[in-house]
C-alpha cells in the first residue's frame, strides 16, 4: 500500500526496537503530524498470520479513532484491547480534535498473556492504518511472534 506519508501530513521521526530480555522487545515510535488540528481521524487495525507469506487472520476493523479515545466504555472489541495496551505507553490518551504535533509510543512491549486474546502460536503482523478526513495518511506495521 502506497501511503502519502512523505507528502506533508506525517513524518516518522524515529521507530526503534530495543531488546529488553529474551523474547521481549520494546517499541518506541514518534510520528510528527504536520497539518493540525485533526478533527476527523479513523483507523484500520488488521491482523495477519505468516503462512506462505502474511495472510489475513481474524481481525480487520475500521473504527472512529476519535470516538475510541474519548469513550470510557468497557465494551469488548479488538481495537479497544489493542489500544488499551498501547495507551499506557503513549500520548494516545485524548480525543479529537488532535492538537499535539506528534503521536508517540514509548517502551511498549506486546504481552499477549496480559491482552488475553485467542491467538495460536505463530508469527504475526499488525497493520495500523490511520486516515485523516477519509484519506489514508500513515501505516505502521508491528511484527510479533507468539511462542507456546
Amino acid at each position: 500500500m502506497d501511503l502519502p506519508t512523505s507528502r506533508g501530513f506525517t513524518k516518522y521521526e524515529y521507530c526503534r526496537l530495543k531488546v529488553v530480555r529474551r523474547n521481549e522487545v520494546e517499541l518506541s515510535l514518534k510520528v510528527s503530524l504536520l497539518q493540525l488540528p485533526i478533527r476527523n481521524l479513523t483507523a484500520r487495525l488488521q491482523c495477519f498470520q505468516r503462512r506462505d507469506g502474511y495472510r489475513p487472520f481474524m481481525y480487520n476493523v475500521l473504527f472512529d479513532f476519535c470516538k475510541l479515545m474519548s469513550s470510557g466504555s468497557n465494551e469488548f472489541s479488538f481495537e479497544r484491547i489493542i489500544f488499551g495496551a498501547v495507551r499506557m505507553h503513549s500520548n494516545l490518551n485524548h480525543s479529537c480534535p488532535w492538537k499535539e504535533n506528534h503521536m508517540t509510543v514509548e517502551k511498549f512491549a506486546l504481552d499477549l498473556n496480559k491482552i488475553n486474546m485467542p491467538v495460536p502460536a505463530g508469527t504475526y503482523r499488525l497493520d495500523f492504518t490511520f486516515y485523516a478526513y477519509g484519506i489514508a495518511r500513515t501505516l505502521t506495521q508491528v511484527f510479533f511472534e507468539k511462542i507456546e
